[in-house]
């Protein structure tokens, strides 16, 4: 199918008789990531790929065009990284040997959970798929595409929070539509405000479905997670997931637009968890919220709510209304009669003597125990140090800090005599402090992304990374922390902390420079930490500026981790001709002439050829 109007491929919006965009920054000269479908891509004969807008360990998502329906739309596209790659030369899908079970186990639940997304069109507050099909060896979703904001964007323009008043407004229809897709059984797993939209007609909608594996760790796809709004049982493939699960990430959501604050990641929390209560932070959240909100989110899962029901019901049902009078019913009123002021005088001045009188005795109660306490007490002293005599050693006077020994008066009688010595530990029992000082617990970092790390401990800690390079380990984790999870730490004294992190493979594809111009080329090899250099070079075919070739070919492997240096051939255009070596025709043949005068001429061949300096030479 044709399309007569030229596009961009950033937003999908028209573009001008210049061909540039007025609504967004996008120009085709930007690089694609090799392993994703390229801008300009038709797919089913319908629909135009444009730019990538995110991916995961599940697939990718691009801005497409529908040339039928003349709008815009989102493009799922069904390929986990870890069991397959794109064939360089087209946009097939090649399945690893080995994982050819899984690929196809996991696009069927790709595949179910989007046909039961398409049946659920009429909710208005979920981003629902409008069609699906199959190409490339591979599975496609068209998706509406929303006018809006995510809600993470929408808060950093709104202060950061919002009121419990404004909050209630705009999730009731959130709220609604979840508990209808969990009841078709449904789990989110990835509830975050980068995942809620906020439209242009200031609604909610949900976005971001993916497979449960996706959002689950331990599982052969690449774990996709939010730090502070996943639940504890997705760190451990486990623990089982349901309904409650999403409990914890909408609550965490919450949380997050009355305080202002991101809760704590719920894999820390298993080990120290330092929640505080939301109406601590924020006085004018109401009570009974916090208090729910705190439940909704408990490190356990059958302590938690757990249904979005039962959410909304204690969220916005359970709460203590002030008692009053209905009208129209009958109140029986004591009657009081007046009181005599003889007899109140009386009153008093009995109730002062008792009172008196309940102070001296619970005076004398409290010194006869206090004296009883005493005698206890030297009892207990003199029956210790009775026994101490019978069992200790002999000779012992370092270790206590009381020694009893016989000695005999005059008269034969034997006498106690207490001497008493200094107390010193033995050195093996002497407390030593923590080399990390006290004051807080360390989490267990190692597993987790390092930038979600960063983001959250990087107001606390200067943070040092240790990178190495591993075909066996996934990019961008952490592998190891200088300060040992579990131990506690002073902040003030402890502020570094370095981690290694994991950069990948130490081999990659080298990218291809088909059309690209040197500076766009250059800052993808940058990007991917290739190092490269140049060679300037003249060529007849390629633009000037542009790059010819490079020593290693697009697709083939470049070891970044030795080293290996990328040579790229760029043209300086056309070589320059002299005009000095353009002749006319006339001097042409001109010339010519004169060199077959001089060849015939005998005297001078001669001359030539028998000169010594020619010989010589």
């Amino acid at each position: 199918m044709k399309n007569d109007i030229k596009l961009c491929m950033g937003c999908m919006n028209e573009l001008d008789a210049d061909g540039v965009c007025h609504y967004c920054t996008y120009t085709d000269d930007i690089p694609h990531l090799q392993s994703y479908l390229a801008p300009h891509t038709i797919l089913n004969d319908r629909y135009i790929v444009g730019k990538m807008l995110s991916y995961n360990g599940e697939g990718a998502s691009y801005i497409c065009y529908d040339q039928v329906t003349k709008t815009k739309a989102v493009m799922r596209e069904y390929m986990p990284d870890t069991l397959c790659e794109r064939e360089m030369k087209s946009k097939n899908i090649i399945i690893n040997t080995d994982c050819l079970a899984k690929y196809k186990t996991y696009m069927s639940e790709f595949q179910d959970m989007n046909r039961t997304l398409t049946r659920m069109r009429n909710l208005g507050s979920i981003c629902t798929a409008k069609d699906m099909f199959s190409e490339n060896n591979t599975c496609y979703v068209v998706l509406e595409y929303i006018e809006g904001v995510s809600l993470k964007k929408f808060l950093q323009a709104n202060r950061g929070y919002l009121q419990w008043s404004q909050v209630k407004k705009l999730f009731v229809p959130l709220f609604t539509t979840l508990s209808i897709i969990h009841n078709a059984g449904i789990i989110h797993r990835g509830i975050s405000p980068e995942n809620i939209i906020v439209t242009t007609e200031g609604k909610l909608k949900l976005t971001g479905f993916s497979i449960s594996s996706i959002r689950t760790a331990g599982t052969a796809l690449s774990p996709e997670f939010y730090s502070g709004y996943t639940a504890p049982e997705q760190y451990s493939s486990l623990e089982w997931q349901g309904t409650w699960t999403d409990v914890y990430s909408i609550a965490a959501v919450i949380y997050r637009i009355l305080t202002g604050y991101v809760p704590p990641d719920a894999n820390n929390r298993l080990h120290n968890d330092t929640m505080i209560p939301a109406s601590r932070i924020n006085p004018h959240i109401p009570r009974h919220v916090s208090n729910v909100l705190m439940r909704a989110m408990s490190v356990r899962g059958p302590d938690r709510i757990q249904s979005v029901t039962d959410l909304v019901s204690e969220l916005f049902e359970n709460v203590p209304q002030p008692s009053s009078h209905i009208k129209g019913a009958t109140q029986t009123i004591p009657v009081v009669k007046p009181k005599d002021p003889q007899e109140d005088a009386e009153r008093k001045a009995l109730e002062k003597k008792l009172a008196a009188a309940e102070e001296f005795k619970k005076k004398t109660t409290n010194a006869l125990t206090i004296i009883g306490f005493l005698l206890l007490g030297v009892l207990l002293i003199v029956g210790i140090i009775l026994l101490y005599q019978v069992f200790s050693p002999a000779d012992d006077s370092n270790s206590d800090s009381i020694v009893v020994t016989n000695a005999v008066d005059d008269d034969d009688s034997e006498v106690l005599i207490l001497e008493s010595h200094d107390v010193t530990l033995p050195a093996d029992e002497s407390v030593e402090e923590s080399p990390y000082g006290t004051g807080a617990i360390m989490p267990n970092l190692v597993g987790q992304r390092y930038d979600a790390v960063e983001r959250e401990l990087g107001s606390s800690f200067t943070i040092r990374t240790k990178t190495y390079y591993s075909e066996l380990e996934q990019k961008g984790i952490v592998t190891s922390q200088s300060i040992p999870p579990g131990v506690e730490y002073d902040p003030s004294r402890m502020n570094k902390l370095t981690l290694e992190v994991c950069l990948g493979s130490p081999t990659i594809p080298v990218p291809d420079f088909d059309g690209l111009p040197k500076k766009t080329y250059l800052d993808m090899l940058n990007e991917l930490n290739i190092k490269y250099s140049t060679v300037e070079e003249e060529s007849y075919t390629v633009k000037e500026g542009y790059v010819i070739r490079t020593n290693v070919s697009p697709g083939y492997l470049i070891n970044i981790a030795e080293g290996e240096v990328l040579i790229v051939y760029v043209s300086t255009g056309m070589p320059e001709v002299e005009e000095s070596s353009v002749l006319d025709s006339e001097d042409s043949s001109e010339a010519e002439e004169e060199w077959y005068d001089w060849t015939d001429d005998s005297s001078q061949t001669d001359d030539y050829t028998t000169d010594p300096g020619y010989l010589e030479y």
